[in-house]
């Protein structure tokens, strides 16, 4: 029997399917993800990455294609346990054009369809936000709810940390963020393209030992493959 998004078998009561999917669909738009057909788990290619081991060019005693391979696993038990206390967050760190977004994309579809909400943003726009809110007369109504769903969303997305103009205010917000998300189990995927000595030097202690101690550190290394793509097309 369905009840107004429900359906109930004997005493168990649950979301019937287009409930669910309806569901789905509003977090896709609410996402601000645009790719998540074309990058997904399903679609990433680890071919693109060469196999060649090469620790004085990346500094890793494996190849670029053993680290993504292992990378990926990671991001797909980290997608699977969103909801368990123990799963850390995850810092991806590399140079551009190395996957860092296209795995944080197949991680939000991942966890998007299992019903679950994300919010994507780049940490400019992110915090210029959270700025504009809390510097506002008009806190209600959209303003509210985008600043509410950045502490509340199951799963929050900040890429290219390191391009955002940083200020005290910026700093003590971005500690907020990340702090009140791992206080509350809520999940968190932060990409830059700094190393872990450049973001020593950008962000205060603060935030840095919530960075070391509360997330997995994964370091993306190899050939641009964007540019790989271009030159098959």
């Amino acid at each position: 029997m369905k009840i107004g998004g429900t359906v109930k078998n004997g005493d168990i009561i649950s979301d019937c399917n287009c409930f669910k999917q309806a569901v789905i669909n509003e977090t896709y738009k609410k996402s601000n993800i645009s790719k998540l057909d074309e990058e997904n788990f399903s679609t990433f290619d680890i071919g693109f990455y060469s196999n060649k081991v090469d620790k004085q060019r990346y500094g890793i005693d494996k190849s670029p294609r053993e680290n993504i391979e292992h990378i990926k696993n990671i991001s797909k038990e980290f997608a699977s346990n969103i909801d368990n206390a123990n799963q850390k967050n995850l810092l991806f760190i590399g140079n551009t054009g190395l996957g860092k977004t296209f795995l944080s994309n197949a991680i939000a579809k991942f966890v998007m369809d299992n019903a679950k909400t994300v919010m994507y943003e780049t940490a400019p726009v992110l915090m210029d936000k959270v700025i504009e809110y809390k510097y506002s007369y008009d806190k209600e109504g959209k303003k509210k709810e985008q600043y509410n769903d950045i502490f509340d969303v199951d799963l929050l997305i900040i890429d290219d940390l390191g391009t955002e103009t940083m200020s005290n205010n910026k700093f003590t917000e971005l500690f907020n963020i990340i702090n009140t998300r791992l206080l509350n189990n809520k999940k968190i995927v932060i990409s830059t393209n700094l190393t872990l000595n450049e973001l020593y030097k950008q962000y205060d202690e603060r935030v840095m030992s919530r960075l070391i101690g509360n997330f997995v550190i994964c370091k993306f290394v190899g050939d641009d493959i964007r540019l790989k793509k271009k030159r098959i097309n």
